[in-house]
C-alpha cells in the first residue's frame, strides 16, 4: 500500500454568513461529507483564506499583511526582483448618497488592451516617482517599488460592498498613498480605455485597489509531495516553495490514478469561494454536492480500503483529518454539514 495523505483546502464550504442558516444544504445528499467531518477529528480556526494557504506553504503569518502580491508578481511574471510590490487590482467604485461604494473587479471583465494602455498611462505620469505598474493578466495588475511603501491595506475580498473612504490605505505614509489614488482616479476618467466604456455602457475601471503588500518571502520546505490546483495563489506558492504543482482532476477516481507516489498532496478547491464571492448560492449548493458526489465519496472508500491513510479537510472554519479507524467511530453520529461549522 502506497503511504499517501491527502489534504483538501475548500474555502466557502459552509457557505456565507450572510446565507440563512441551515437552509443553504437544505435537501442536498452530502452523506460522506457529512460523515467525514462528524468522525473526523476537528478543530477550530480563525484564518482568512490566504492566510490558511500561506500556512500550509509553510509561511506562518506573524501580524501585518501578507505578501500575496511579490508572491503573485514572481509567478505571473515569471521573474525575481528585489523591492516592495502592491496588488494594483482594476476596479468599479460607485458613488451612492455621501460615500463611494467598492464594487470590485468580477464584472468588468477587462481586456488585455485595455490593461497594457492604462498601465502605460500610468507608468507615463508616475515614472519619475519611482512607481511601475505592470500587468500580466487582465486583471491582475502589480505595483513594484524600489523602496518599502509605510501603509497598511484592506484585502480587497474584505472591502467589496463597503465604504471606500473607511478602507483607504493607512499608516505613516497614507496621506501620500490617498493622493496617488486621487490621481489614478482622474487618469483613468480621461483615458479612452473609460470613454469607450461609457459610450458602450460598460462599467468603468475608474481606479485600482492597493493591497498584499510586501517583499518577496523566501521559499519554505514543507510537506506537500505533489500540489494540485488552478487557483492562483496556491499555484505561486507551489512555486515559490519549487513544489510540484498541476492542474485539479476531473475527480477522485482520476486523482487516485494520477497520485502514483506516497507523501502528502494538496488539492485546493477553488468553486465554492468563487460561488460565496458571486453571492451565488445556487452555483454552491451545484458544486458542494458535485465535491460530495465526485470526490469525497471515492476518498471516504480509499480510506476505508487503506488505499489512502488519511483525509484532511481544511476550510475558513475548520480542520479535519479522518483515518480509517475514525471512520469506524460509529457512536460520532453523522450530523448535518451547518452543524459542522
Amino acid at each position: 500500500m502506497l503511504d499517501r495523505h491527502i489534504t483538501l483546502f475548500i474555502p466557502g464550504l459552509f457557505g456565507s454568513a450572510a446565507w440563512a442558516g441551515s437552509e443553504i444544504s437544505q435537501d442536498l445528499s452530502l452523506t460522506s461529507l457529512e460523515l467525514l467531518l462528524s468522525r473526523g477529528r476537528r478543530h477550530q480556526v480563525d484564518q482568512s483564506n490566504d492566510e490558511q494557504l500561506f500556512e500550509l506553504f509553510g509561511h506562518t503569518h506573524t501580524g501585518g499583511g501578507l505578501p500575496v502580491a511579490a508572491v503573485m508578481s514572481q509567478f505571473d511574471l515569471d521573474e525575481r526582483r528585489d523591492g516592495f510590490y502592491l496588488c494594483a487590482t482594476p476596479v468599479n467604485m460607485q458613488p451612492d448618497r455621501d460615500r463611494l461604494v467598492m464594487l470590485g473587479s468580477d464584472n468588468l471583465s477587462v481586456t488585455m488592451a485595455e490593461a497594457q494602455q492604462l498601465a502605460d498611462e500610468f507608468n507615463q505620469l508616475f515614472a519619475e516617482d519611482g512607481l511601475q505598474l505592470n500587468v500580466p493578466v487582465s486583471n491582475r495588475w502589480y505595483l513594484h517599488l524600489d523602496s518599502k511603501a509605510e501603509i497598511i491595506t484592506q484585502p480587497l475580498k474584505s472591502v467589496v460592498g463597503q465604504d471606500v473612504g473607511q478602507n483607504l490605505p493607512a499608516g505613516k505614509e497614507a496621506l501620500h498613498w490617498h493622493a496617488i489614488l486621487n490621481e489614478v482616479q482622474m487618469l483613468f476618467y480621461s483615458s479612452s480605455v473609460n470613454q469607450k466604456r461609457r459610450l458602450s455602457g460598460r462599467p468603468e475601471i475608474n481606479s485600482f485597489w492597493l493591497w498584499g503588500e510586501g517583499d518577496l518571502p523566501k521559499p519554505q520546505q514543507n510537506q506537500w509531495q505533489h500540489v494540485w490546483s488552478h487557483e492562483p495563489l496556491s499555484c505561486a506558492l507551489a512555486s515559490l516553495n519549487q513544489n510540484k504543482w498541476v492542474s485539479m482532476p476531473a475527480s477522485a477516481e482520476e486523482w487516485l490514478e494520477q497520485a502514483d507516489q506516497a507523501g502528502h498532496h494538496l488539492l485546493v478547491f477553488d468553486v465554492l469561494a468563487e460561488a460565496v464571492a458571486q453571492h451565488d448560492m445556487a452555483r454552491w449548493r451545484d458544486m458542494v454536492v458535485s465535491i460530495n458526489d465526485d470526490w469525497i465519496d471515492m476518498l471516504t472508500k480509499a480510506l476505508k480500503n487503506n488505499v489512502l491513510s488519511t483525509v484532511c479537510l481544511v476550510s475558513e472554519n475548520i480542520e479535519s483529518q479522518s483515518t480509517r479507524k475514525s471512520l469506524k467511530h460509529w457512536w460520532k453520529r453523522s450530523r448535518p454539514l451547518m452543524q459542522l461549522k
